[in-house]
């Protein structure tokens, strides 16, 4: 998570099971190690809660699933900001974001919590939401799904977009796919199910400039479900369909108006083959890892662009003789 050059954080923790926090911190010149909050993290609450967000040095924000709290970090020392009832279940999840130390949104379910700097607000949405990003106060957007995820991860909904105007949540229309499948069931007849869809990130440039990433499972009956990656884009009016793709494994912002795209085969290759990919479409390659074997596999969880400029953070692991945690920067 980066809120500008001089100020990007890290945040690990187990890879199985459940652990300690580890914190980074990059003040533009060295990596530190910086307290965490005493919180046992459970490897499983990356994939289903927020972990870090943060607008500057003295104000970052840790979400733990664990105690049903946030973490609040002031330059100084954390503090623990216990989090409101919103009546959600600790297998959903969960997204959070922040402009300033009293404008910080948490989404989960279908609620919505908003920090003044005093206390949270909890507003009811009008669909399910995974994610949360903003680029202003009145500029605020979740995504999700038109009904709660299921255990197994299939809903059965369509995908939702949703955005706060500074006075309520209003639902926007999101294109929906209900072609039927041609898979053959049992009666050899074609099952005719229709896909799942349900967003799992949003990242905001601005009024004109959205872009939702999520997942489509169709039914496969030799596979079970078949998921692949989408990515659409909002110019102000309406929504665009962008990527659709079996092989990506991270997407996020690009620092400019587009976001970056990290697939799985890149991953095998120092991140060869990650690609940027700008609002009208047209996708330009990075190059790959520099200063590692090209042929090492990592494993990427989460890119973050450093706001206003080209320079972005691929956080994850490698794998090889020095297996552990990994940052990789893209300038």
């Amino acid at each position: 998570m980066a809120s500008g050059p001089r100020d990007v954080w890290a945040l690990g923790g187990p890879a199985e099971g459940t652990g300690q926090l580890v914190l980074l911190h990059f003040d533009g010149r060295h990596w530190r190690e910086r307290p965490a909050p005493e919180v046992t993290w459970d490897s499983k609450d990356y994939e289903r809660f927020p972990a870090l967000v943060a607008t500057g040095p003295r104000d970052a924000w840790i979400f733990a699933a664990a105690d049903l709290a946030a973490h609040h970090w002031d330059g100084e020392r954390w503090s623990r900001v216990p989090l409101p009832d919103m009546d959600y279940d600790l297998g959903e999840r969960a997204g959070a974001t922040a402009l300033a130390p009293d404008d910080v949104w948490l989404v989960v379910g279908d609620h919505a919590a908003h920090w003044d700097g005093r206390a949270w607000t909890v507003m009811r949405l009008p669909a399910w939401a995974t994610s949360v990003s903003a680029s202003a106060p009145d500029q605020v957007w979740a995504v999700g799904g038109t009904s709660q995820p299921l255990a197994d991860g299939n809903s059965g909904s369509q995908a939702a977009t949703m955005r706060w105007d500074g006075r309520s949540w209003q639902l926007v229309p999101t294109p929906e796919d209900r072609t039927p499948s041609k898979e053959i069931n049992h009666e050899g007849r074609p099952d005719g199910s229709i896909p799942s869809i349900m967003f799992t990130q949003v990242v905001v440039h601005g009024p004109g400039n959205v872009w939702a990433i999520g997942t489509r499972k169709v039914f496969d009956y030799e596979d079970g479900r078949r998921t692949t990656t989408i990515i659409l884009h909002w110019d102000g009016n309406a929504w665009s369909w962008m990527l659709d793709s079996e092989e990506v494994s991270a997407v996020g912002s690009d620092g400019a108006d587009g976001v970056i795209v990290v697939g799985w085969e890149a991953e095998d290759g120092g991140l060869t083959g990650t690609v940027r990919v700008a609002p009208d479409g047209n996708r330009t390659g990075l190059p790959p890892m520099t200063g590692a074997n090209r042929r090492r596999e990592v494993d990427v969880s989460a890119v973050s662009a450093v706001p206003g400029t080209r320079t972005v953070y691929a956080v994850g692991r490698a794998y090889g003789k020095k297996y552990g945690p990994m940052i990789a920067r893209y300038r």
